[in-house]
């Protein structure tokens, strides 16, 4: 007789072999199938409808719209509304994420030594961002009112009655939004470098102090390059938050005066909700999603080679 080694792992009661999920491959596979389907469904939904010129209002399905094919992005490539709030998007992530840089880096220096009640200082300094971001909004709309504390204080300093309309003047209008997105999250930037530069290897910094080099020259010639993944990683994750701004326009300003601070998701708001075209923003939420995607694989690119 014969004898057949069997691996019992590999083998099903009938006696024939088959090739069972790994375990660990197993206790995820349930996690990442739902993520898949959570994230592939929509999308596949929005592939269709930017093919589309579909319209709740029309009265038919979204499954059984007219093709459009290609028209829609043709469109979004002519409208300068749309391009207007793309470049105004970016805008307000430039000013809004480099301000907080700014102050999130010296902020962090600032608490870098131990001193009396730093504790409780970091307590405080990080509340804003555990607000509702509809609720900051609300207070920069009262602070920038026309009859508001910001215009009785720049009146107290200038010694004579200033009133300035800031949300309805079409050049200031963006600049209560860039005030108040920069107050909410200078924190999380904050929180971000502070743990950075304390994690910093010390031993080329006590190197450089027993040689005499000055703070500022230990700052940018050591502790500067050593936490610039930090920096890139802050700047990347606030720079995808800030892209999707909505609370702070939407309460201040609704986009306006006229669509002086209508970013990209005030525009997709705006044509979905307002004007009820489903098809075509779904093709300039495609674009969006490219366009971002592109520019975190551009901020990515200098970590990966500071790493390689």
């Amino acid at each position: 007789m014969t004898s057949q080694t069997v691996d019992p792992a590999t083998t099903a009661p009938t006696g024939r072999t088959r090739r069972l999920i790994p375990f660990n491959v197993a206790l995820v596979l349930p996690a990442q199938l739902t993520m898949l389907a959570v994230v592939l469904a929509p999308t596949l939904i929005a592939i269709w409808l930017s093919l589309t010129d579909w319209q709740p209002t029309q009265g038919t399905a979204w499954y059984d719209a007219e093709f459009s094919w290609f028209w829609n992005f043709n469109d979004l490539w002519f409208d300068t509304r749309f391009i207007n709030s793309l470049w105004r998007t970016a805008l307000v992530v430039a000013v809004a994420v480099g301000f907080e840089l700014v102050i999130a880096l010296g902020l962090a220096l600032l608490f870098l030594d131990e001193w009396p009640w730093r504790k409780l200082a970091v307590s405080v300094l990080i509340l804003p961002m555990m607000i509702v971001p509809v609720d900051a909004a609300n207070a920069f709309f009262m602070l920038f009112n026309d009859r508001g504390p910001i215009n009785h204080l720049i009146g107290l300093v200038t010694g004579m009655n200033f009133q300035f309309s800031w949300l309805s003047d079409p050049d200031w209008a963006l600049a209560p939004i860039v005030a108040c997105e920069v107050w909410q999250w200078t924190p999380l930037m904050f929180l971000l470098l502070l743990t950075g530069l304390m994690n910093l290897p010390q031993n080329q910094i006590r190197a450089a102090q027993a040689l005499g080099a000055s703070q500022v020259r230990i700052f940018f010639r050591i502790m500067l390059p050593l936490l610039t993944p930090v920096i890139l990683v802050a700047l990347l994750i606030r720079s995808i938050e800030t892209f999707k701004i909505f609370d702070a326009i939407y309460i201040l300003t609704r986009g306006g005066p006229g669509a002086s601070t209508e970013t990209i998701s005030m525009y997709m708001y705006n044509g979905a909700f307002v004007y009820f075209r489903i098809g075509y923003i779904a093709a300039a939420a495609l674009v969006v999603l490219v366009l971002v995607v592109s520019i975190c694989l551009a901020l990515a690119r200098p970590l990966k080679q500071h790493h390689g």
